[in-house]
């Protein structure tokens, strides 16, 4: 892996730029080192106008957008790959490789110039609102820290002016962390928040999911710390050589860790007990799902790490959900519009649809992962009064659902769209003052967005288009 001062006119290839900011730090990084950067990515100016706005396209060496150039790869020095893309599918990596060129990442690149004391967060949900949640109340009780990772801040920029006294908290995906392994990583924390099915379709199969997403924790030492889901069956035995702390309801009481109950998250460390009620966290976090997540994040910070308790009660009560993350967009006639693009996963969505008490007209469905949606289906069934479907998977979900619900007495009704705009139309058509219109798809993008976000802010869009017609442009209702 090459060092900052080997990076000095070395001819390099960044490929996909990408909008979650791994591809941006990546070039704003390289470029301060003196590198002859080429930036190349598939998707046009247009596109990319946000991220291409915050590089001096100057300094590149080439920018090569809408298509890549075998040549690119052929005579590159190092290619810096965006970690979205299959190594062992691509064509244009195959040439480099056999020109004997180096392949690596933004986070590889991160990694072994980071001096930091490195927390590693990861799971199949919930990572973000943990990670979130950490750096929280790392900051809290007047610890430096700094995030970053897959949740949509690139730290490579900054990692010369990282000290050895601060945190840095680090998302890591499955994609990520399969590029890491190579390097061995081993974080002084690493919290694995559960383990499910996900993203079949780019690893190829559960058990190399799997052994991506252990990466966080199997090459840790003794004095390290993991973080494991006493309740997730799968990720709770996973192999490592760290100390291992455990949240969740199924814990020994009379060991450290989190014990969580209906409604009370008990504490268990060297710097004593605590505990919190359920109505004390902010509400965004009393659902079961966020519940975990707390659990998560304490006993990281104050099992793992040591940290007493004094100031991060208010971090807890005060918290605010992430974009794209059961975010309550407004209200419009008594109906709630909620925002859960980010739920990427069966699981999440799952999720999403337990924690609400009012009746739900769910806009689910998306990208193809080869995930069994059967669980999710029965979920719905039940608690759901309305679906529309969107996506690759909207014909298989909707048979899913109507199978489920062939002996309940009032089923949900189920219909199939063509758009998000469609479907935001077709669930306020269908909804009722006291509904949630929850957009919350259990999967990934379809192709006409580029990632959740995108799909989270035109949902935002169709929601307030809804909105100015009903009410007017003088109207003096605002967001919630």
């Amino acid at each position: 892996m090459p060092n900052s001062e080997s990076l000095m006119d070395k001819k390099i290839t960044v490929m996909g730029l990408g909008q979650f900011g791994g591809g941006l730090g990546a070039v704003k990084y390289l470029l301060d080192q003196g590198a002859q950067v080429t930036l190349t990515d598939l998707r046009h100016q247009e596109e990319l106008a946000s991220s291409l706005s915050q590089i001096d396209l100057s300094r590149l060496s080439r920018l090569v957008l809408g298509e890549h150039r075998e040549e690119d790869f052929a005579t590159a020095e190092l290619i810096v790959v965006n970690p979205a893309v299959r190594r062992d599918e691509n064509r244009f990596l195959a040439i480099a490789r056999q020109h004997g060129v180096e392949l690596t990442s933004e986070i590889n690149l991160f990694w072994p110039l980071c001096q930091a004391q490195k927390i590693v967060v990861t799971g199949s949900v919930g990572k973000s609102t943990t990670a979130s949640l950490i750096h929280q109340c790392l900051l809290a009780a007047k610890k430096p820290s700094r995030l970053g990772g897959n949740i949509g801040i690139s730290l490579l920029p900054q990692v010369a002016e990282i000290g050895k006294e601060e945190f840095v908290v680090l998302e890591l995906s499955s994609f990520q962390l399969a590029d890491l392994d190579q390097l061995h990583p081993a974080s002084d924390l690493a919290v694995v928040t559960n383990f499910h099915s996900n993203h079949l379709d780019w690893h190829g199969s559960l058990e190399n999911y799997r052994q991506a997403k252990q990466a966080a924790i199997c090459w840790q030492n003794g004095e390290q710390i993991a973080i494991l889901n006493g309740d997730n069956a799968d990720s709770a035995l996973w192999p490592t050589d760290a100390r291992v702390i455990w949240f969740g309801h199924e814990i020994w009481r009379d060991r450290p860790g989190v014990h969580l109950s209906e409604d009370v998250i008990s504490v268990r460390s060297a710097v004593g007990g605590w505990q919190i009620e359920r109505n004390d966290l902010a509400p965004c976090l009393q659902n079961r799902h966020g519940f975990a997540n707390v659990a998560a994040a304490l006993a990281a910070v104050v099992v793992g790490l040591g940290i007493p308790v004094d100031h991060l009660a208010d971090v807890l009560k005060t918290y605010q959900p992430l974009p794209h993350r059961l975010e309550c967009v407004t209200e419009i006639k008594g109906r709630t519009f909620i925002n859960d693009s980010k739920s990427t996963t069966p699981e999440a969505t799952l999720a999403a649809v337990s924690c609400q008490s009012s009746p739900i007209i769910l806009i689910a469905g998306g990208k193809d992962k080869g995930v069994d949606l059967s669980p999710l289906a029965a979920i719905i069934a039940k608690r759901v009064k309305t679906l529309v479907c969107l996506g690759e998977t909207a014909g298989a979900l909707q048979g899913l659902v109507e199978t489920a619900a062939k002996n309940l007495s009032t089923p949900p009704l189920v219909f199939q769209a063509n758009s998000l705009p469609q479907a935001v139309d077709l669930a306020w058509k269908n909804s009722s003052p006291g509904d949630v219109v929850l957009l919350s798809p259990g999967c990934a993008s379809p192709p006409e967005f580029p990632n959740y976000k995108q799909r989270g802010e035109r949902f935002l869009e169709c929601v307030l288009a809804i909105r100015a017609s009903d009410f007017g442009p003088d109207s003096h209702q605002t967001p919630a």
